[in-house]
């Protein structure tokens, strides 16, 4: 759904930061955290969800045996005047986890992952090669907290 002009109200806050602690809770215990009922919580989280704010649940998996993804956030410069073309390039990117438009230095904000290092250098490689690409400036995701 695309997003609507509404904002959150303090109460879609509460439920937003519970839900990004623990995607799984229920209504129920939504509900008692922030004083609704369970169908008061529902309605309000389908709301969030139909307005584009709330936009998905997800897992957060850590297998055994199996190496973390390399991550790097990377502030790119571009040289463009349709930057929705270059951010659509960049999404078809294998690794490219997040875009965003971002003010100041960097017109894009985007999380690159890889298997291994040599790999997350030969994405940012590509995209340092592309014309429209001003600057890239890289930071190396060390740990993730949460």
């Amino acid at each position: 759904m695309p997003p609507t002009d509404r904002q959150p109200d303090d109460l879609d806050r509460r439920l937003l930061a519970l839900l990004q602690d623990d995607a799984r809770a229920t209504m129920a215990d939504l509900g008692r955290a922030v004083g609704l009922s369970r169908t008061a919580v529902l309605a309000r989280v389908q709301r969030l969800e139909r307005d584009g704010v709330l936009r998905g649940y997800h897992a957060d998996v850590a297998l055994p045996d199996v190496a973390a993804a390399h991550r790097a956030r990377v502030g790119v410069v571009v040289r463009t005047t349709d930057v929705a073309a270059y951010a659509a390039r960049l999404a078809e990117l294998p690794g490219c986890a997040e875009i965003e438009a971002v003010t100041g230095e960097y017109d894009l904000v985007v999380l690159l992952t890889a298997p291994t290092a040599v790999q997350l250098d030969a994405l940012l490689d590509r995209v340092h090669g592309w014309r429209e690409t001003v600057r890239t400036t890289t930071w190396v995701v060390l740990r993730r907290y949460r």
